[in-house]
């Protein structure tokens, strides 16, 4: 197994240490640049009834910018890895469980039903799932969104990408949509096949979904976008020699 990590740069190696010592060969290739968003403008925070983090991206320029200074309010994270990354700061976040890291999740969380107000501030990068921000509105929410960095394609050359498949990379990582559209994007149209042909390991139905529509067959949903949820799909994998070549949409073996 050869594993193709493409989260922004800070967000691979830790995971890659991991995996190292479970013995599973990566490559390191970002699929996503940040950089920070000039029109962010100030904090909303201290005007609001609580806090939706949609990674850990978004806790790191949240905590460069308010310099360690986080008001007294619910905090709440996508998931474990956006939830470890406030804990990191002083914060204990309200989370769904494993295998229900979704913005769906958060919502259904009895915490979110037992907020004192209805002011909310979803902290992100610019664009985005619009689901959150919908259904609060609906439901008589006033949303504010402190869009702190933006997302851009990196560029990568031909040769660069032909050498992942060449090292015998046969395992992508995409841990969102953009990031599975922008390796389709930066790719040979002539090596699409061997895109294809790679087991995906995605945290959620909708981007195996996508993943589909892209046609690749190999797909394993790992209920989580965080690196606790990538070494328990691995580390499954590795237990039971298993490559779980026709299990789309499933978990994983547990």
């Amino acid at each position: 197994m050869h594993l193709l990590l493409t989260r922004p740069d800070g967000r691979n190696a830790p995971l890659a240490e991991r995996l190292a010592a479970m013995g599973v060969r990566t490559s390191s290739a970002p699929m996503i640049s940040l950089v920070d968003n000039p029109e962010a403008g100030p904090s909303p925070l201290d005007c609001v009834d609580g806090a939706f983090f949609v990674s850990p991206t978004s806790v790191a320029y949240a905590d460069r910018l308010l310099q360690g200074q986080w008001p007294d309010i619910a905090y709440f994270a996508v998931g474990g890895g956006t939830a470890a990354a406030l804990r990191r700061c002083g914060i204990e976040p309200f989370c769904p469980p494993f295998g229900e890291e979704t913005t769906e999740g958060v919502l259904a969380l009895p915490q979110w039903q037992s907020l004192p107000g209805k002011r909310i501030a979803i902290v992100r990068g610019v664009g985005g799932r619009p689901v959150m921000a919908a259904a609060l509105r609906a439901d008589g929410y006033q949303v504010q969104f402190w869009e702190l960095y933006r997302r851009e394609c990196p560029q990568w050359s031909a040769e660069t990408v032909q050498s992942w498949r060449q090292n015998g990379v046969d395992v992508i990582l995409a841990t969102s949509g953009e990031i599975l559209e922008n390796l389709f994007a930066v790719t040979p149209l002539s090596d699409h096949p061997w895109l294809q042909q790679c087991l995906w390991l995605v945290p959620v139905e909708r981007v195996a979904e996508l993943a589909q529509r892209r046609g690749c067959q190999r797909i394993q949903i790992m209920g989580g976008a965080g690196d606790d949820a990538i070494v328990r799909c691995l580390g499954s994998m590795n237990h039971y020699g298993e490559d779980p070549e026709g299990s789309e949409g499933s978990p994983g073996p547990s």
